[in-house]
């Protein structure tokens, strides 16, 4: 199975937890309130201050078997897993235990939450901290799956529990409004994930927790790997989520839902670009023994590949926002809070989608430095990016409140493009630097000029330009899609 067919199969559970977002984040607003969602969005916020849970042993383990499996040392596939489980499990025990103690002492202090909703916060928290090691453990193993290249039983899977993890929050939010009930379900889906990801492994790659192959060999071979991502993850977790963070201290809960939810669309956008990070880091890591040209193809390949479909869905939504947020928060919210809501999320939108683009593409190269053992090179654009996003996010609130910290958090993300030319260059590869990355720019860019003359006969908001909007997304994704589609047409024909 080729790197893009690999990646396409990741895409599909993220294009369903995208779409199902989509679908249900405004519900979720409408159904649970503001105080409520609000809440329920500082505990994600402060989940995501704990990326570094796992202290960056999965990837490293996954790395390893991938390598041992390019040289097909079973014995050292076991190794490695053994090892992996004997350390994982004990600290991910910790890690959920200070998320808890954490967030029941410092939660209430730092987070805008009135004295009635201090308790509830506090049991938010404790289910929190029960999703945090379900979530995090049940990565571990999907991380073996990745390493065996068992990319489609995965989108599979992951497709299914989204579905059962998201469509009943949606009626446990409209019956009870209660936040600490739609952690307590996510953590059950992940629980019931972690135990499907343990069947298979143990059905298919013959693999347990095996604690008895765990060594010290194996823990030295992989400690320098799994320290420097460990230190890596700890940057992303510290600054990964920093302007929520900051925002959830000094912003109302208007303000914060506001940019809560045009962060997410920006970070679901951005994160079906976490489909290609496994295919680009096992794939490379696979042939690092073959020398830099072979890591350059899977460079370009998947670097094209993104490209397009990330160009289009900035100029898309850059475009048509006012009458898509329009079609989706109204409908979806009722027409008073709706319009309001329109209002606050839309001068957010683009600045946060343009940079969640730019952190998509960025996660290719991110994957590849990794799988090449230049996590140091990796871990100080992170820190750099998120460097930046602090006083970004500090000047633009006290300039231009909300919207300033959203464009003060895009040109943070300078550090990411810088990332990406570092690897560019490390592997002579094309990427940025592609003249036809450019020529891709320029012909997407005269396509949506002329659709965007429709703005001179209706109003910015008028229901007319979602015909204009779908045949711009409808053709260009067409022209995108037509070698896959030349290729569907004829085997079909030859059948």
């Amino acid at each position: 199975m080729s790197v893009k067919r690999q990646s396409v199969w990741s895409l599909l559970p993220l294009l369903v937890t995208a779409a199902v977002g989509f679908f249900s984040l405004p519900l979720f607003l409408r159904y649970l309130g503001n105080n409520m969602y609000a809440l329920w969005g500082y505990i994600v916020t402060f989940n995501g201050m704990f990326g570094f849970a796992d202290m960056g042993l999965s990837v490293a383990v996954g790395r390893y078997i991938s390598v041992a499996l390019g040289r097909n040392d079973q014995d050292a596939v076991r190794g490695y897993w053994g090892t992996g489980n004997l350390i994982m499990i004990p600290f991910l025990t910790l890690v959920s235990l200070a998320f808890i103690g954490l967030g029941v002492w410092l939660g209430p202090k730092w987070f805008n939450v009135s004295p009635d909703h201090v308790g509830l916060l506090r049991a938010c928290f404790v289910a929190g901290g029960f999703g945090l090691f379900l979530a995090y453990y049940g990565t571990y193993w999907m991380i073996l799956s990745q390493a065996f290249l068992d990319f489609k039983f995965i989108s599979l899977l992951r497709v299914a529990m989204t579905l059962l993890q998201i469509l009943p929050s949606i009626g446990l939010a409209f019956f009870t409004k209660n936040p600490l009930l739609l952690l307590w379900w996510s953590a059950i889906v992940s629980l019931l994930q972690l135990g499907v990801f343990i069947w298979h492994a143990r059905r298919n790659y013959h693999l347990g927790i095996n604690l008895r192959m765990a060594s010290i060999a194996r823990l030295r071979e992989m400690a320098a790997y799994t320290g420097k991502s460990f230190v890596g993850l700890m940057a992303a977790a510290l600054f990964g989520s920093i302007d929520r963070v900051l925002l959830g201290k000094f912003a109302p809960t208007v303000d914060f839902n506001s940019y809560f939810i045009s962060g997410n669309i920006a970070a679901r956008l951005q994160n079906l670009s976490v489909s290609v990070m496994g295919p680009v880091l096992y794939n490379t890591a696979r042939v690092v023994d073959h020398g830099r040209e072979a890591a350059a193809k899977i460079y370009n390949e998947t670097f094209a590949f993104m490209f397009d479909w990330y160009l289009l869905a900035a100029l898309w939504l850059g475009l048509w926002h006012p009458v898509l947020l329009r079609v989706w928060l109204v409908h979806t919210m009722g027409l008073k809070l709706g319009e309001q809501t329109v209002l606050l999320v839309s001068p957010l939108l683009v600045p946060l989608v343009v940079a969640g683009c730019i952190s998509a593409m960025a996660n290719i190269s991110g994957a590849q430095l990794a799988s090449l053992n230049r996590l140091g090179t990796a871990i100080g654009f992170n820190v750099t990016a998120g460097l930046l996003a602090v006083p970004g996010v500090w000047i633009g609130w006290n300039t231009a409140g909300v919207v300033g910290v959203a464009y003060g958090f895009l040109l943070s993300r300078v550090a990411y493009l810088a990332q990406d030319l570092f690897t560019i260059r490390l592997l002579k590869a094309g990427g940025w630097l592609d003249p036809r990355t450019w020529k891709k720019v320029g012909a997407q860019g005269l396509v949506g000029a002329v659709f965007a003359l429709s703005y001179f006969a209706v109003q910015r908001n008028s229901y007319w330009l979602l015909i204009p909007a779908a045949l711009h997304g409808g053709l260009v994704a067409l022209w995108l899609l037509r070698h896959s589609l030349h290729k569907m047409f004829a085997r079909t024909s030859i059948q």
